[in-house]
């Protein structure tokens, strides 16, 4: 009763907004949104949530980009972000002191889920990412870690990328071409846990 009762809520009050006021976030370039925007992925596009439950190494957070290089998220501890994206293939790419990727197949009309979590670094915490679906763990925890245990944060997309673009087109491409490599040299327990299908959305 619960998780239905969560999936549903989820519909009305999980979204990507474009900008907001609030309070400042532990990231750069986000915002805590009070209340979260009531919206539902656009007519003939997917939402994809980011979520991070664990307040482990809450002072680092790590920038999301898409397969292109373009700026989707700035991850912090307690927080979680929606992105809208339209349907077909998409990779996302973890920039922190390492480089993690996850793979999606998104349907229109649904809602995906990631999980965003740390673990010990060299000099800084390593970020990863693993897909919340049917048949993990996860999937039984997401909603209270949505609607109970972190904040709904939005970006400032504009003033991220121009941050972004500052490191320079090379790292950026140098980021994007290991998280390639990433995933091809990952067990296939290892890419599963990186995989969303369409169907793994509600």
């Amino acid at each position: 009763m619960r998780q239905r009762l969560g999936a549903m809520v989820l519909l009305g009050w999980v979204a990507l907004a474009a900008s907001a006021t609030g309070c400042g976030s532990a990231a750069r370039y986000m915002v805590e949104q009070k209340p979260p925007v009531a919206l539902r992925p656009a007519p003939g596009q997917a939402l994809v949530v980011f979520v991070r439950p664990s307040k482990f190494a809450f002072a680092v957070s790590a920038n999301i980009l898409d397969g292109r290089g373009t700026f989707l998220g700035d991850m912090p501890a307690k927080g979680h972000f929606g992105v809208s994206l339209p349907p077909g293939q998409h990779t996302f790419v973890i920039w922190a002191e390492n480089t993690d990727a996850l793979v999606a197949n998104l349907a229109p009309g649904r809602i995906y889920f990631v999980e965003v979590y740390a673990t010990m670094g060299v000099w800084s915490a390593h970020m990863h990412m693993r897909a919340i679906k049917p048949g993990t763990p996860q999937w039984s925890q997401r909603d209270a870690w949505i609607l109970d245990s972190t904040q709904f944060i939005v970006s400032d997309p504009a003033g991220a990328q121009e941050n972004l673009l500052r490191k320079g087109q090379d790292k950026i491409a140098e980021r994007l071409r290991r998280a390639r490599e990433h995933m091809e040299r990952y067990s296939a327990a290892e890419q599963h846990e990186r995989t969303l299908a369409p169907e793994d959305g509600l």
